[in-house]
């Protein structure tokens, strides 16, 4: 059980902490909104900088509060550019690691087939008979894969975060503060919290750090964007569907019964590979039917780590493909990843990994073969490995897969390619009697606000046209009433 570590001092951007300190102190809460989003907006300014800013908040800030306790102790960037691995300092010496993957910027290698054909463009005059050249395109984009705990309890035998368990959980700000160093490197369009640690274990105080990362007075992320992965803690997974019905879920599967996923997992016997997949249909159906359009409806991502001669048979693969049959997933098949564990799991090849794929396929299973980014950076999936106090620890952030028109990002895989820009129409919701996650009067910004308050505007603006457009009526009939019997007044003296 991990115990909570006490910070001092405190980081600035943890909600609940600024905004117990500004209650105490009797300043006001809107002030915590104008130090956010001025310090995320403008982050080469300092406090003393904040115009309009409470002398009182100021010196509140200056004496208990600063805008990091963590630091990016090292960089490591892939060969291609396609990751940037971040090693962080945390205040107690702790260390954690988040990675930027970005898309767009190299071509990757194992495209499955049908994306494959849906990319090609015959060049005239390329190739011999008019061969047909694969022609990469994809728009440039930056995903950042964040930690939520140090360590991690759930045991998962092929990554080494679970040889370790769990040290300590990381606080709401630690968790921003991944992002806002993140954001000083590239601007960050996505979230996927695949870093080292359970999420779901460390629930309110990735709640908090969600909630900021959406906020549109702070960083304005669209929930659609951030992606949350579980091994499957059935209870949170419920608690999702009140606390963030519209951001993306992914379940860590890896075996298609109960049997053979204990021994790749040894925590799942917590809950019933059963329980765990009726949970997530709970939480999809909930989300897809808060969406009017049939051709917006989103998916769970199942993550299957493929182990050679572990899970990786044809057996399992009619098995898998039967148990996800008729379900809102997306499968996203991940080659192995050697890296620190004590156990001799090797990496399928290619052509086996493929024959995986095509089989889950014909069970008319959205399936995708995963990308690799970061390997050389060891920054790829399972492949995070760090020092705290001689234990090496390694997360889960990974790289993704091509689908459409280049390589799509997590968030876009979990939508369907019918949305728009940002996706669906999306908003999180939260429950007022739970302190941790409830959103304070005059801080919290929901996108469904923005919305709102536009439309209103637009309703304003609307009635005062019409109220224009009346008067201007008005005054033209009086013109020609005037007229009218100015001249009949000219006859009748006639």
């Amino acid at each position: 059980m991990s115990r909570a570590r006490p910070l001092n001092p405190k980081p600035i951007f943890d909600e609940e902490l600024v905004l117990e300190a500004f209650r105490k102190n009797k300043i006001k809460e809107s002030n915590a909104a104008k130090l956010w989003r001025y310090l995320i907006q403008q982050p080469e300014k300092t406090i003393d900088e904040i115009p309009d800013f409470p002398k009182a908040a100021r010196k509140l800030i200056d004496d208990e509060f600063v805008i990091t306790t963590s630091k990016v102790i090292s960089r490591t960037d892939a060969k291609d550019g396609s990751t940037t691995k971040l090693l962080i300092e945390l205040q107690d010496g702790q260390r954690v690691e988040s990675v930027i993957m970005r898309y767009g910027e190299v071509e990757l290698d194992c495209f499955p087939e049908e994306e494959e054909r849906r990319k090609r463009r015959r060049r005239e005059g390329n190739g011999e008979d008019g061969e047909e050249i694969l022609e990469f395109r994809s728009n440039k984009r930056a995903t950042l894969c964040v930690s939520s705990q140090v360590g991690c309890a759930m045991g998962c035998t092929f990554c080494a975060t679970g040889t370790m368990g769990l040290l300590s959980n990381l606080a709401a700000g630690e968790i921003i503060e991944q992002l806002y160093h993140a954001n000083k490197i590239e601007k960050i369009r996505n979230i996927v919290f695949m870093g080292m640690g359970e999420p779901l274990d460390n629930y309110n105080a990735v709640m908090a750090a969600v909630r900021a990362m959406v906020d549109t007075g702070r960083f304005g992320l669209a929930p659609s964007r951030i992606s949350v992965s579980t091994v499957g803690v059935v209870p949170r997974i419920h608690s999702l569907i009140k606390d963030a019905p519209n951001i993306g879920l992914a379940l860590s599967l890896h075996a298609p019964n109960q049997t053979l996923r204990q021994q790749i997992v040894p925590t799942a016997k917590a809950w019933h590979v059963d329980r765990i997949l009726s949970a997530c249909d709970a939480f999809i159906d909930h989300q897809n039917g808060l969406i009017k359009s049939t051709n917006r409806r989103r998916h769970i991502l199942v993550e299957y780590v493929l182990i050679r001669d572990v899970n990786d048979s044809q057996e399992t693969a009619h098995e898998l493909g039967q148990l996800l049959k008729g379900r809102h997933v997306l499968l996203n098949v991940i080659p192995y990843n050697p890296t620190s564990v004590p156990h001799d799991y090797k990496t399928p090849n290619r052509e086996d990994s493929r024959r995986f794929v095509e089989t889950v396929r014909e069970y008319g299973v959205h399936t995708l073969l995963r990308q690799t980014l970061g390997a050389d950076a060891a920054s790829a999936c399972g492949q995070l490995v760090i020092d705290n106090g001689g234990q090496k620890t390694s997360g889960q952030c990974g790289d993704d897969k091509g689908t459409g028109n280049g390589v799509a990002d997590l968030e876009d895989l979990l939508q369907n390619t019918g949305a728009g820009k940002n996706g669906v129409k999306v908003s999180i919701k939260y429950r007022k009697k739970a302190p941790s996650l409830a959103t304070p009067t005059g801080v919290e910004r929901n996108p469904l606000d923005t919305l709102q308050s536009g439309t209103a505007a637009l309703t304003k603006r609307r009635s005062r046209l019409k109220v224009a457009t009346l008067c201007a009526l008005c005054i033209l009939f009086a013109v020609v009433l005037g007229r009218v019997v100015l001249r009949s007044l000219g006859l009748a003296t006639v």
